[in-house]
């Protein structure tokens, strides 16, 4: 007979009873055994230590509430019905290693692991629940300690910015081991200064940014100025009012702290030997949590660590003061070597290594050790040369040579660094060289990649031909990025690829990819291309081994090809824009030394996005000419064959209009008012057909104009006596203002249109109000303009207005096509001047048009015989 499943009490002897009391008290955890009710049924001796006999006897659902207990991550108290062994009570729910903060027995402080699990009985009622709880207080301790301690070791050792470096900490304290985190330092003045503030709570951190005044105050009889001046650490385990008070430097103060709400504090000096630096303040503000002894051994080797990276900072600081002074000391240059995280290295004047830091050997891949006593070119051969070049230059001059590029190759790929020498003397006496370097790859690399991105934008934006594009594309690839470069494009079904660029560093691979353009991979072949083409995600190969090049060849033929080729690494990247795939561009290495990396993927699919949009901007660009194109050839036709049957109905309605003349009747005159009517219908079809014609030849660049000598005077008071009619029908009076003759370079009949199309649209808009028309010169430029008394033109349309059918709102947006503005800007702009709209200048309603037209100028006359 099977086992039964699942956990339940059915009927147990006495022996059963007395064997699961003593299994549970041998157990070295926490078990403890309710009814449904939540009430304590057995509980082991493990339980009792952790929470209290008395404690146990109150368990009830309805006191769960009372107990103390945290949610570590939050800080917030759990509710009664948020106890793991509630929740089992109520839905049978197994709950297995919930951590949870506890004030446990006589209010200590304690992280456990709680779980939880439902019983039954043999007909699967529910008898109750067992709760296990696993104290872990001391392990999450050393795990919190431990790993602050590594990561803020990790940071000081990254930075020579001691002060930087120390808020960065302060941070990292906040979010491992503390709720806040003070920093004060001993400035150059003697005192201590409060030099950064962090709160684990955001809401909290205005409050803790107020106490930035209130560093300790040196030689004060307080906790915190004793412990800087004795350099030993302190642990406040519980915090009262008392210490407070001691601590407070003024009521505002005091206050703050109370707001602050502080339970627990280590307050650890940073100091090294005699030499002291500072303090830094580490608090508890959980009521779950108090700081142990162990935890300040953890924060006492922080704080050590951190005084060594302040000393050894300063030392720095100090170091690079006195050799550019040449005045350091070989003491404290040892010291140096010894702390700093850069790499450091000291040479005497026959160049052989005398003094280096770790940091060196490290960059050299030689052991320390091995460095000394021997010259640079010796430990690294030829790459060694360039080096001793400088320092024998700066012994010679005696002058430093500050970050000079270097560029050393071990490995894959060339590391780079910047390399400061200076000469190190002692009173008169040229000692040899010192020497910091520090590695600037990465920098380097982004410079680089922001650089080759900044060229290639420059490069895909010269032409609006996609093919140059491509070509751009595969030749920037092949300078920045790889030794090979393939473009095969999609076709316009869709399916099909075509090989449309390569391009190769050398000559011989250019000959084996012109072999290899007519395998570009065919619809549904199972290679490197297709897959990148059909998921639309780039790969990288980084090395091309036998079962890589499987995946990429086509044929047999493509085979041997690619073994000539011998691509190393390989990078596929799809030409995507605007969610549609153009085609895909590959990069292959055929170095033996160098391979591809997630660094240069990047680059590429960088560069192929910008080309991808460059070709589709190309392609647009192309069918958007087309369109153009097509449009303004059929509005030369349509215009063109409209312009001859207008013309004779024209001429149809005037000989109808001579023939009802000569027959006066009162039909006769019924008759002629309607063909009055249509006549003038015909005139303004006439003249949208002739607007439509002028805008057709602006489009296809055949507008041409006949220059001379204007006299815009006469021409205006021409053309105002022209349309006096009109003028009186529209209950306008045109006033001339053109005192004196000016002459302008222009085509007659095209300045009349303009000038027409502007007393039009004066009548138009401005009816029943008289119209000012100025002649002026200004310059080498005539100058016309035409003032209205109409409603004006807001600020924000008047540039709108000059739009191809743009057409005013209201009762006269259907009188148009809104033509006449955009072909008259166009005819001024064609003769070199220009024409736009302001309000008048004298203030008041309306708006004033001005036309700009280039003087003309007398030619010379014939030289004198």
């Amino acid at each position: 007979m099977s086992e039964p499943t699942g956990t339940f009490l059915g009927e147990t002897t006495p022996v059963q009873h007395e064997w699961l009391r003593t299994v549970l008290h041998l157990l070295p955890v926490a078990v403890i055994i309710v009814d449904t009710g939540g009430r304590l049924l057995a509980a082991n001796a493990a339980a009792e230590v952790l929470w209290g006999p008395q404690t146990l006897e109150e368990m009830g659902l309805e006191r769960y509430h009372l107990f103390e207990a945290y949610w570590p991550h939050s800080g917030r108290r759990l509710r009664g019905e948020e106890w793991a062994t509630a929740r089992t009570l109520r839905n049978g729910q197994t709950i297995s290693n919930e951590e949870v903060d506890i004030v446990g027995r006589g209010g200590a402080r304690r992280t456990i692991l709680n779980s939880s699990a439902p019983l039954y009985t043999s007909d699967d009622d529910l008898l109750g629940a067992v709760n296990v709880s696993v104290d872990i207080t001391e392990r999450k301790a050393t795990e919190r300690a431990e790993s602050f301690v590594s990561e803020a070791s990790r940071l000081l050792a990254e930075s020579l910015d001691w002060e930087t470096t120390l808020k960065a900490v302060a941070r990292l304290a906040t979010r491992e081991w503390a709720d806040y985190c003070m920093v004060d330092v001993l400035d150059t003045d003697g005192a201590l200064h409060r030099l950064a503030v962090t709160a684990k709570n955001p809401e909290k951190q205005a409050l803790l940014d107020q106490t930035m005044p209130f560093p300790p105050k040196q030689g004060a009889d307080t906790p915190l100025a004793r412990v800087f001046a004795q350099g030993r650490p302190v642990l406040v385990s519980d915090i009262h009012g008392e210490w407070l008070d001691q601590v407070a430097r003024t009521p505002e103060h005091r206050h703050l702290l109370e707001q602050l709400e502080p339970r627990s504090s280590m307050l650890l000096p940073l100091a090294v030997g005699t030499r002291r630096f500072g303090i830094i303040n580490l608090v508890s503000a959980s009521p779950a949590r108090r700081y142990s002894r162990r935890d300040l051994a953890y924060a006492t080797e922080f704080a050590r660590r951190a005084a060594l990276a302040v000393e050894s900072a300063r030392l720095y600081r100090e170091a690079r003061q006195a050799l550019h002074e040449r005045d350091a000391s070989l003491a404290l240059l040892e010291a140096f070597f010894a702390a700093s995280p850069v790499g450091m290295g000291f040479v005497d004047r026959n160049l052989r290594y005398a003094r280096l830091n770790k940091v060196v050997a490290e960059h050299n891949g030689i052991p320390l050790e091995a460095h000394l006593g021997r010259t640079p070119r010796e430990l690294m051969g030829e790459a060694g040369a360039p080096i001793e070049d400088l320092l024998r230059r700066v012994l010679e001059t005696e002058e430093p040579v500050m970050d000079d590029p270097v560029e050393y190759t071990r490995g894959p790929e060339p590391r780079v660094f910047l390399a400061s020498y200076f000469p190190v003397r002692t009173g008169t006496e040229l000692l040899g060289v010192g020497g910091a370097v520090r590695e600037v790859t990465e920098q380097r690399r982004m410079a680089e990649h922001l650089r080759f991105l900044a060229d290639a934008t420059t490069r895909l934006a010269t032409s609006l031909d996609w093919r140059t594009t491509v070509r751009n594309m595969a030749e920037l690839v092949v300078a920045q990025l790889a030794d090979c470069c393939l473009v095969d494009m999609l076709s316009e079904d869709g399916e099909h690829l075509e090989r449309v660029e390569w391009q190769s560093r050398n000559a011989l691979l250019q000959a084996l990819l012109e072999k290899a353009m007519p395998f570009a991979p065919p619809q549904g072949s199972d290679t490197l291309l297709r897959r990148v083409l059909e998921t639309g995600r780039s790969e990288l190969v980084a090395e091309v081994d036998g079962a890589a090049m499987e995946g990429i060849f086509v044929n047999e033929e493509h085979r041997d090809l690619l073994k000539q080729l011998n691509p190393r690494s390989v990078m596929v990247v799809p030409l995507m824009a605007r969610g549609r795939t153009l085609g895909l561009i590959s990069a292959a290495l055929c170095s033996t030394t160098r391979r591809f990396t997630a660094r240069d993927l990047t680059a590429l699919e960088d560069l192929a996005w910008r080309a991808a949009l460059a070709v589709d901007n190309a392609r647009l660009y192309r069918q958007a000419e087309q369109a153009v194109a097509a449009r303004d050839e059929f509005v030369a036709v349509a215009t063109h064959e409209l312009r001859t049957p207008l013309s004779a109905l024209q001429l149809q309605l005037s000989s109808l209009q001579r023939t009802l003349d000569k027959q006066p009747s009162e039909e006769a005159e019924r008759l002629g008012q309607g063909l009055a009517g249509a006549l003038r219908q015909a005139d303004r079809l006439t003249r949208l057909v002739a607007h439509l014609f002028d805008v057709a030849r602006l489009g296809t660049g055949q507008m041409s104009l006949e220059l001379g000598a204007v006299e815009l005077s006469a021409l205006v008071h021409a053309l105002v006596a022209r349309m006096e009619e009109a003028l009186a029908t529209a209950g306008c009076v045109a006033v001339v203002h053109a005192d004196a003759p000016v002459v302008a370079m222009a085509d007659r009949p095209r300045v009349e249109q303009v000038l027409m199309n502007l007393l039009t649209n004066a009548m138009k808009y401005a009816p029943g109000l008289p119209v000012e028309l100025y002649v002026e010169r200004d310059g080498d430029r005539a100058i016309v303009a035409v003032r209205d008394w109409g409603p004006g033109i807001p600020p924000e349309a008047r540039e709108h207005i000059f739009e191809r059918f743009a057409r005013a709102t209201g009762q006269h947006a259907r009188a148009s096509l809104g033509l006449g503005l955009y072909i008259s800007r166009q005819l001024a702009r064609a003769h070199g001047g220009d024409l736009y709209v302001e309000p008048p200048p004298e203030g008041g309603p309306g708006s004033r048009f001005v036309l700009h037209l280039p003087r003309w100028k007398k030619p010379p006359g014939p030289p004198p015989h």
